[in-house]
């Protein structure tokens, strides 16, 4: 078995990992870095592939997979929520970033044609291979997986994103390896710190909406349409806040994909009754109406990029009644990372310096340096840990960590092959 790591495995993005066996080859995502124009992984001949793996719905990890379809058709593997997800999200890409894309909708369609839906914990076989295939949930955003292959007398481990902590929205990642693997490829996005204790932030986060609505202001929260807003919602009516909570833009379409895949759940009935008090909002007169009231928006995009979210910040950032409350990760460059760091507000054609209160609450669907170390505690036989997915300084975080338990690790560079004795 080989292994070659087609995207940045130095860097949060463009996710996409080669496995050969006995010249047959997979792979795992196929994703982009949300650059301009964005960044595609190595590119490897449809024809030689044997199967695609993708483990969720984030553009990072499926943003370029409609690209292995435009002239060649092979097996997807796939939950049905992230197929479903990942519809709203190739249509959003396209719309913002299709002059940069070299494929079409028609290409995703194809795609989508192909799928072969997996279920967790259910091992099977790609045709015309030696490969077997389990997904286990990842615990990072609904339908998201961890992914076991097995061929040629050898077992990996690619966690992709994954998250072992509770939400409101979800359960844990299962991380109850029997098996011994001979790699284990991690993610390390966080690998150098803890993240808060989820019940204060939740706390603290409702807190600070509380006091902004009760100043008579108006809250925004920009979120990820997919997991965050949800999340965001259900932490609120959990935390007993029972004010008006508005929800717009794409997180209404990934809401009601979630309520139709029950099972990638942790309670939805509580996001059914939750989503079922929420003002949803679909037209601009409406958005021009509700972002004068008292009230809770939860709009996408989470870093600012775009999305309804701009429409509410410009109309709302000059009245220091009112509240930003971020509520992830803002990537360098991105105007999230600008209002944060700067307290600016640089959208569309307004710029301006903040009058309204802003907030920074770090509501990750990663899991952090303990839950990595948990991760690795897990593992039993003598794997290699390949670690990707992160920045130097969590890279080196979990190197730590793994050499610390007494595994040898390698941090692989894009294009790097790595070979089994």
């Amino acid at each position: 078995m080989k292994i070659k790591f087609l995207g940045s495995p130095e860097i949060v993005g463009r996710a996409a990992i080669l496995v050969n066996s006995e010249g047959k080859n997979i792979i795992l995502d196929y994703g982009v870095e949300m650059s301009k124009p964005p960044k595609l992984p190595i590119s490897f001949p449809p024809r030689d592939l044997n199967g695609l793996i993708l483990t969720h719905a984030h553009l990072d990890h499926i943003g370029a997979s409609p690209y292995l379809y435009v002239s060649w058709g092979m097996p997807l593997y796939i939950t049905r929520p992230t197929l479903e997800l990942a519809d709203v999200l190739i249509k959003d890409f396209l719309k913002l970033s299709g002059e940069y894309l070299p494929y079409e909708y028609i290409d995703f369609t194809y795609m989508s044609q192909n799928a072969e839906f997996v279920e967790y914990r259910k091992e099977f076989n790609v045709p015309g291979t030696d490969f077997r295939v389990e997904f286990r949930d990842a615990g990072h955003i609904p339908g998201s997986a961890q992914v076991i292959i097995s061929a040629n007398g050898k077992r990996i481990l690619y966690t992709s994103d994954i998250n072992t902590y509770e939400t409101r929205l979800q359960k844990p990642a299962d991380v109850n390896f029997d098996e011994e693997f001979d790699m284990v490829i991690i993610e390390s996005t966080y690998g150098y710190k803890d993240h808060p204790k989820r019940s204060s932030l939740e706390k603290a986060f409702v807190e600070k909406v509380k006091e902004v609505i009760e100043d008579k202001g108006t809250v925004l929260v920009p979120a990820f349409a997919v997991a965050r807003s949800q999340e965001i919602l259900l932490v609120l009516r959990s935390r007993g806040f029972d004010g008006k909570i508005v929800m717009d833009g794409m997180a209404l379409e990934v809401t009601e994909i979630l309520l139709r895949n029950r099972g990638y759940l942790k309670s939805p009935n509580s996001l059914k009754k939750a989503f079922g008090r929420v003002k949803k909002v679909r037209r601009w007169r409406e958005r021009k109406r509700v972002v004068k009231e008292n009230c809770v928006i939860i709009a996408p995009a989470g870093m600012l990029g775009g999305g309804a979210a701009v429409f509410y910040i410009s109309k709302l950032y000059k009245d220091p009644k009112n509240g930003i409350f971020l509520v992830g990760y803002q990537a360098p460059g991105t105007p999230g990372r600008t209002l944060l760091e700067e307290g600016v507000v640089q959208v569309s054609d307004v710029t301006g310096k903040t009058k309204a209160k802003k907030y920074y609450f770090e509501f990750s669907s990663h899991t952090d340096r303990s839950g990595l170390k948990g991760v690795l505690s897990q593992l039993s036989g003598d794997p290699v840990i390949a670690i990707v997915h992160g920045e130097e300084e969590g890279r080196m975080g979990v190197k730590e960590l793994a050499e610390e338990l007494g595994f040898r690790t390698y941090l692989p560079s894009t294009g790097d092959m790595y070979a089994f004795d």
